[in-house]
């Protein structure tokens, strides 16, 4: 889809604008075929729904028929005067979409495998800037943390719980919740940490503020997209805000995408914390609750 949109966008249509013959579903509500020319197309996948743009109660559809092309359907509900009087319906067949799409350039990363962003995105279904936040911090971990490449108890503490990152990190790692090396910690951060469970050390990296130009107009397109009340051209419009995101991500270098912290594991609790709260006791390092706690029994013994 994400390619269908920016072929669109890119003017890669063969202009039709003719009045057709859709054969239509009202149970499932999607066009199962359209006749044009004295053919008929047989519908096989519904790749969009979308608002039309002459009138409120219009439609507009996506669809790839069995030849394997892609076509734009407009339904036109026109208002009727008369009450209780269904309206006239009328299809339009706009366009074809012509199968020369647009691609996005996307880099290629070196980290412990050689791994390109495009199959980030097929495992995750889909292709969006936090992606490439994901797939940046594992790079960068592994800058900081050569020796963790080889390790099998490289683990990863994500301080959120509905980012795509999770899919980058489970993707370019192997860090699973399955296995045991994707831990979840939700606060809502883009925080992550790559530690060694066994040696107890690792980084902290949290997002830095980044800022975009088009903040606005990019959180209004969005909010009509997830309310599936777009047009198809706020769609296409999307897709490139989405995009130009994704190149302005991909150009930063890691510094100005990630701060970085040193953690190590506290020998009581086995949580991991910034180094500035480790305390080392007796060569075992410890956090300060702990260490609070453990001064106060010893303090207890001591009175009794």
């Amino acid at each position: 889809m994400e390619q269908v949109l920016r072929a669109i966008g890119s003017g890669q249509v063969e202009w039709i604008r003719r009045a057709v013959h859709v054969e239509y579903d009202n149970r499932t509500q999607r066009p199962l075929g359209f006749s044009c020319d004295g053919r008929h197309n047989k519908v096989i996948k519904l790749l969009g729904i979308f608002k039309g743009d002459m009138s409120p109660n219009d439609l507009t559809y996506l669809v790839k028929t069995v030849d394997g092309n892609i076509y734009h359907l407009y339904l036109h509900l026109s208002d009727s005067g008369q009450q209780y009087t269904p309206s006239p319906i009328r299809w339009t067949l706009g366009f074809r979409v012509l199968k020369e799409r647009t691609t996005i350039a996307l880099p290629l990363w070196k980290s412990a495998i050689y791994m390109r962003l495009e199959g980030v995105a097929d495992f995750h279904g889909g292709f969006c800037p936090e992606l490439v936040l994901g797939c940046k911090a594992c790079q960068m971990a592994s800058e900081f943390l050569p020796e963790l490449n080889t390790l099998r108890d490289l683990m990863v503490i994500a301080e959120n719980n509905s980012s795509p990152v999770l899919d980058a990190i489970q993707f370019v790692l192997g860090c699973t919740v399955g296995n045991g090396r994707l831990r979840i910690v939700d606060s809502n951060q883009h925080t992550y940490s790559f530690v060694s469970g066994l040696d107890g050390y690792g980084v902290k990296l949290s997002l830095k503020t980044i800022h975009f130009s088009n903040e606005d107009h990019f959180n209004e397109v969005e909010r009509k997209v997830v309310e599936k009340c777009a047009t198809l051209d706020a769609a296409v419009c999307y897709q490139k805000l989405l995009d130009d995101r994704v190149a302005k991500l991909v150009d930063l270098d890691n510094e100005e995408l990630f701060a970085v912290e040193k953690v190590r594991k506290c020998f009581v609790c086995d949580c991991f914390f910034v180094e500035s709260l480790i305390h080392e006791n007796y060569s075992f390092p410890m956090c300060e609750n702990c260490l609070l706690n453990m001064t106060n029994n010893n303090s207890d013994v001591v009175c009794q």
